[in-house]
């Protein structure tokens, strides 16, 4: 049964709820985007470009996708936009899904490079939750769901600045799971493996991306339909006693350690 297969998830499940994706003009973030439309949520897909997100709104169902740009990393920008949805839509699912990151040993990272990474993989992730958090708890079954990267808390070589945001993100999502629960709000954490977007071919050398998928147990990359489909579990009633977790979603790479890949990176 493949993830666009529409016995997985029946169709409507959505029906009458708002979701927020960020980065919803590419790869797992426009994946995330239609699926959700396409179980009947209204989808809200922000992203920095409007031409990606054109894109998206063109593969949505009709009258379920409304693109608007949103730069993350501005305060200013998330409370406003977040403020705009809350009002004009309510809110019941936030996917927090734009990052992105640069392959370097720990010692080559700069300081400002590896502030701009925890920013947009950590600082941008908290300030989009906390400003989503009354919208979501007035609707008494808010989901949160925070995209991340294959094993955080175990560290990734090469990737010493974004593992760090990373697992900051899934600290913040165990403490928010616990200090929300009371308003209704689940909260929790995907851990994607090597997923083949223009981002990750643009990272990894070839060499380097064979190896991490021989050494992927199942074989091959997680796809994005394969992130959408659980992002839709847990937006419906599947995932009403599931919070606080981090779900992996990697073929097994985490089981034999294929990030180690990287380590000539670290």
């Amino acid at each position: 049964m493949t993830a666009a297969d529409p016995q997985v998830l029946r169709p409507g499940l959505l029906a009458g709820r708002t979701a927020l994706v960020t980065g919803a003009g590419t790869g797992i973030g426009r994946a995330v985007a239609l699926r959700l439309a396409g179980l009947g949520a209204l989808v809200v897909g922000v992203g920095r470009r409007p031409e990606p997100l054109a894109g998206t709104a063109g593969l949505a169902a009709p009258g379920r996708f409304v693109a608007r740009p949103l730069d993350v990393r501005r305060p200013e920008q998330v409370t406003d936009l977040i403020a705009e949805v809350g009002r004009r839509y309510g809110l019941d699912i936030l996917v927090n899904n734009a990052g992105g990151q640069f392959v370097a040993p720990a010692t080559g990272i700069s300081t400002r490079g590896f502030a701009a990474v925890t920013d947009l993989n950590l600082t941008a992730v908290t300030r989009l939750t906390e400003s989503a958090r009354p919208w979501l708890a007035a609707r008494g079954h808010g989901r949160v769901v925070n995209v991340s990267l294959s094993a955080p808390e175990a560290g990734i070589p090469g990737l010493a600045h974004s593992a760090a945001a990373r697992a900051g993100v899934l600290g913040l999502t165990r403490s928010l799971a616990q200090r929300w629960s009371a308003d209704g709000i689940r909260c929790n954490c995907l851990a994607p493996g090597t997923v083949l977007t223009d981002g990750v071919r643009h990272e990894l050398t070839g060499t380097v991306l064979a190896e991490v998928l021989r050494r992927t147990p199942l074989g091959r990359a997680t796809t994005p339909d394969e992130v959408a489909e659980l992002v839709g579990f847990l937006a419906g009633p599947a995932g009403e006693w599931i919070t606080g977790q981090l779900i992996a979603l990697d073929g097994g790479a985490t089981l034999v350690g294929a990030a180690g890949a990287l380590l000539r990176h670290g």
